[in-house]
Formats: structure tokens, C-alpha cells, sequence
């Protein structure tokens, strides 16, 4: 009977799943406060995650405490392993471009996926401004002795910084602007209210196409997307703000593919984390890519093979998202 038992066993060994001797890993996801879109994301993304098959048996544990400008420092600095972050923030934190950064440069951060969710950066302005002014183009009115009447968000958005280099790649900055009573900073459920009592001249916005507030915008005043010169273009590129163009018909008012800035969603990893272990999680991900669909429109058109490359992953690939992305030979 001992020889019986001893032979059982062996043979229940043997039949057992790879998974079932997999080394735990637990993992930290990053998100943001509860209601924001990052934080939905977070529940699917950290359920593929578990769920996958590999060396490695991974849990994850959502921080829904994170927010844009939080989650590149949190990541670099070990208090998440992985973070959802705005491209254009990413390179802000490594680089420690501006206020919200400077001398706490967040460079040991790396993309595991990009290209999540694309945000674009508009400039829509009262057709009624556009026709009585005579300015067409975001560098006229920005050089206008008369400039128009921006309307941001407040402090804390990404749209200010985003305004403000704008500005900067003209000679100019939202602090100079501001004093020459140019610009606004209001809660977004005023804006649309602003632009039809024609007490705004120019709203900039960043955020994917069907955003609420623009849409309504563009659907209560007629609206015209104006143009930023190669100039501004290329300043904000060099910020993580890549040039693209936003579809054609993406809103009312919209005459053609809009050429502007984009400021795509992207996951990042610490960069001390383990090849192996992003491997696996990135092919999880990318493989899942229609359950996230599925669950969340807003991802529907991530394309992964795109999200690898470098205008939308924008900062340096983790080796093991790399080299799960060489496999399937979409990157070099």
C-alpha cells in the first residue's frame, strides 16, 4: 500500500498546473479617486492581471487614491508598481518640467502600454468671434493687442499647463495672458454657459473625442476648431504632447481632420520590476484587448500595436513589454 500512496502522489504532481508552483508577486495599481475614469479602469485591468498565465502568480492591489500629476511620482519612486498617467504628465515627471515637478523628477518610471485612451487638445472658439475679429488662427489671437477671452479649467487640470506652453512656444505664457485679462479659469459646468452668453471667445480643452463639455459646447454655440502653427505643434511635441490629427466629423463645427496636439493614456511600470513579470502582464493586457473593449467604450479604439510605438507609448518601453512586443513583431 506504501509503494500504492507514494505512486498517487507522484502521478497528482505531476498532472498539476505550471500556475499552481507560479512565484507570488504582488502589485500596486495606481488609479485615481473613485468616479474618475482611471479608477474604472483599474478594477478590469487588475482582473486580467491576476488572471493571467505565466511564471509568475501576480496580485494586484488598486490604490484609488492616485491623480495626473501623482501617479508618475508614485510609480518612479516605489509607492505603486504600476500607474495609469497622461503621456504628456510622464514626460513632465521625468524630465521635471515646470512647478508640479521641479526637484522631484520621477525618471525610473517606464510604459508597459500606450495609446490607451487619446486625448486631444482643441481650441474651439465662437464662429460670431471668428468672423467679427478677422483672426483665424490660435498664434493671431495670441498676438492680437485685443486678444479674445480664453476660458480654461482651474488649477489642477492638465489643461492650464497644457495652455501655458501653448503660450510659451509664442513668446508668451498663461501667467502673462492672464494679466493682460485674457483668460478664465472656471469649473466645467460653466464653460458651456460662458460660450453661449458670449462672455467667452475661446475655449482650450484636452480630453478624448465625445467629451461632455465640448460636445455640448459644440452642440448650443457654433463653433470653429482653429489651427496652432508647426510652431506650437512642435514645442508641445517636445513635451509629450505629440501632433495628431483628431477625426473628421468628431464634433459639430468641425470642417476635416483637425491637426493638433495629443496626449494619449498610457500604463507605466517602475522600472525596477521584474522583466519577467511585465512580460506577462503586458501580454495578458494586449490579449484581453477586447474584454477591455467590452467594458469601457472609451478604450474601444486602443490599438495595441500602435500603443507601442514611441508617439503613443511616448516614454521608454519596459524590456518585458518590449520584448513581448518584438514577439509579435510590432517593434524592432
Amino acid at each position: 500500500m506504501r509503494h500504492i500512496r507514494t505512486f498517487a502522489t507522484a502521478t497528482t504532481l505531476a498532472v498539476l498546473p505550471l500556475a499552481a508552483f507560479a512565484a507570488p508577486v504582488d502589485l500596486r495599481l495606481i488609479t485615481m479617486e473613485p468616479g474618475g475614469s482611471w479608477y474604472s479602469y483599474g478594477s478590469t485591468f487588475s482582473e486580467i492581471i491576476q488572471g493571467s498565465e505565466g511564471e509568475n502568480e501576480l496580485n494586484v492591489e488598486v490604490l484609488p487614491r492616485g491623480g495626473g500629476m501623482t501617479n508618475p511620482v508614485a510609480v518612479s519612486q516605489g509607492a505603486a508598481d504600476l500607474g495609469f498617467v497622461s503621456a504628456s504628465a510622464a514626460i513632465w515627471a521625468r524630465d521635471g518640467i515646470g512647478e508640479e515637478f521641479e526637484g522631484r523628477e520621477a525618471n525610473n518610471a517606464l510604459a508597459i502600454v500606450g495609446g490607451l485612451q487619446l486625448a486631444y487638445t482643441t481650441i474651439a472658439v465662437r464662429r460670431d468671434y471668428v468672423e467679427k475679429s478677422g483672426l483665424t488662427t490660435f498664434d493671431e489671437m495670441v498676438a492680437s493687442d485685443n486678444p479674445p477671452r480664453f476660458v480654461l479649467k482651474p488649477a489642477g487640470s492638465q489643461v492650464p499647463i497644457l495652455a501655458n506652453y501653448m503660450f510659451e512656444a509664442l513668446g508668451s505664457s498663461l501667467e502673462d495672458m492672464r494679466d493682460r485679462g485674457a483668460i478664465t479659469q472656471i469649473s466645467t459646468a460653466q464653460i458651456a454657459q460662458m460660450l453661449r452668453d458670449g462672455t467667452a471667445d475661446v475655449y482650450i480643452e484636452n480630453a478624448p473625442v465625445g467629451q461632455a463639455t465640448m460636445s455640448e459646447v459644440t452642440l448650443t454655440t457654433p463653433m470653429v476648431f482653429v489651427p496652432a502653427s508647426d510652431t506650437v505643434l512642435d514645442h508641445m511635441s517636445e513635451l509629450g504632447a505629440p501632433a495628431a490629427n483628431m477625426p473628421e466629423g468628431s464634433y459639430p463645427g468641425q470642417e476635416g481632420a483637425y491637426r493638433t496636439s495629443m496626449t494619449p493614456t498610457i500604463l507605466i511600470a517602475n522600472a525596477d520590476m521584474d522583466e519577467e513579470v511585465a512580460y506577462q502582464l503586458t501580454r495578458a493586457l494586449v490579449e484581453q484587448r477586447e474584454k477591455i473593449a467590452e467594458a469601457f467604450p472609451a478604450l474601444a479604439g486602443w490599438d495595441p500595436e500602435k500603443g507601442a510605438q514611441p508617439d503613443q507609448a511616448v516614454i521608454e518601453l519596459h524590456p518585458g513589454a518590449a520584448r513581448y512586443y518584438r514577439e509579435r513583431g510590432w517593434i524592432e
